[in-house]
């Protein structure tokens, strides 16, 4: 009997605030965890490992974690989550990348970025599964994400589980700004739905060239590195997306997230 392909997952990881707060968002991804099925393993691109050279991959035994943002209360900076990396793992990811054209670095001194620990110590609270994160490349287009997408997609057939953790909208300079809620909220939708349209449908020939199709893309993406994880789960899949969670925080981030079945 064939082995059915493991989920792959989209989820926008929102403020770090999210560790703390008892949230309609955090409660989704302390349920989404259970609701899936246990996988061996974990594969994470995540919006904040940026690299511009090589891809890069962690392959420490024991990742630390990275603290990477600033003026939040102390309990943040208290978090532990010691799950453990995965270096066999890694290499494999190395190794496949590097079949499909890729200049890979195995780096085993990195730590996880808050993209990573935080939505995942929402869902596996417990820190017994393997992790090993991924980087993104914001110098580079859709089609570069996309292939990093299809060169891993295998690993779902592995129970591997392959996360994106980004944002299908992030401005923090709106979502800051005392421009009128409902003109941000306007601009922030467009763009929300016009991904919701074409993930439901399928049309990844226009995700890709979002960069000339979707709406206000300049406003909701002034950088592109949260949308970039997005492009690399939708190269791990072959159909339509289901949007499991939506949520818009002050107007402007977008906190949905979407499973990617085939």
């Amino acid at each position: 009997m064939d082995t059915p392909r493991f989920p792959a997952l989209f989820i926008s990881h929102g403020s770090p605030m999210m560790a703390v707060d008892n949230s309609a968002t955090a409660q989704f991804l302390m349920n989404l965890g259970s609701s899936l099925p246990r996988p061996k393993a974990i594969v994470v691109f995540s919006a904040h490992l940026d690299r511009s050279e090589q891809v890069v991959i962690t392959a420490s035994p024991r990742p630390e974690l990275i603290y990477d943002f600033y003026g939040f209360p102390d309990a943040l900076y208290d978090i532990r989550y010691p799950a453990p990396g995965e270096p066999v793992l890694a290499q494999q990811v190395s190794e496949q990348l590097q079949q499909a054209g890729f200049i890979t670095l195995l780096d085993q001194r990195l730590g996880w970025d808050h993209g990573v620990w935080i939505p995942l110590k929402l869902m596996y609270p417990h820190a017994d599964i393997p992790i090993v994160q991924v980087s993104v490349n914001s110098q580079l287009d859709a089609e570069h994400h996309y292939r990093l997408g299809q060169a891993l997609a295998a690993l779902r057939e592995q129970q591997i589980l392959l996360v994106g953790s980004g944002g299908i909208t992030h401005n923090l300079r709106a979502f800051f700004s005392p421009e009128p809620a409902q003109e941000k909220g306007a601009k922030a939708l467009a763009f929300n739905e016009w991904v919701y349209q074409q993930l439901t449908d399928n049309q990844r020939s226009a995700l890709l060239d979002y960069r000339e199709q979707a709406p206000e893309l300049a406003y909701n993406h002034p950088s592109e590195e949260h949308f970039l994880p997005l492009l690399s789960v939708l190269g791990a899949s072959e159909g339509a997306a289901e949007r499991i969670h939506h949520a818009m925080e002050g107007e402007v981030l977008s906190l949905d997230a979407y499973s990617f079945a085939a």
